[in-house]
């Protein structure tokens, strides 16, 4: 059974998954973005493969975040060959997920510098600021 996706691009069949509701927004997204038909058909057919394969792994919505694209091209590359631009075209999804709210942003973690490294640091602002050396000069 054929799907059609925002008058655009044709699935072999219906997307399933905690992502097929939102592919067709997708679609639409990225033609008004002025992505060719061929990149539009790519991406969307990446979108209803990865979407089958959260639902495969028992993931909900917005339980979806960043290592899910990684571990998803590792078992799609264990059974199809893998395009240059997939990782790319998912990093898409993913970021238009997160731009719609769907699935939350992910907290980035900020770690103490080691005593090293704030040595470090505190010598590259001296040589800045007391020595005036170049930045890419500290950096080297």
């Amino acid at each position: 059974m054929k799907c059609i996706v925002e008058n655009q691009v044709v699935l072999s069949q219906p997307p399933e998954g905690p992502i097929a509701a939102h592919i067709g927004s997708f679609a639409k997204s990225m033609s008004e973005q002025g992505y060719s038909l061929a990149s539009i058909h790519r991406q969307v057919f990446l979108a209803a493969c990865f979407s089958r394969w959260l639902k495969q792994k028992g993931v909900r919505l917005r339980s979806i975040c960043s290592d899910h694209p990684a571990q998803y091209l590792r078992y799609r590359a264990r059974h199809a060959r893998l395009c240059q631009g997939d990782a790319a075209a998912l990093r898409h999804l993913i970021d238009f997920l997160r731009s719609d709210g769907l699935i939350p942003c992910e907290k980035r973690v900020t770690c103490r510098p080691t005593p090293a490294e704030r040595c470090a640091l505190a010598f590259g602002r001296h040589l800045l600021e007391e020595r005036a050396l170049a930045h890419a000069a500290i950096i080297n």
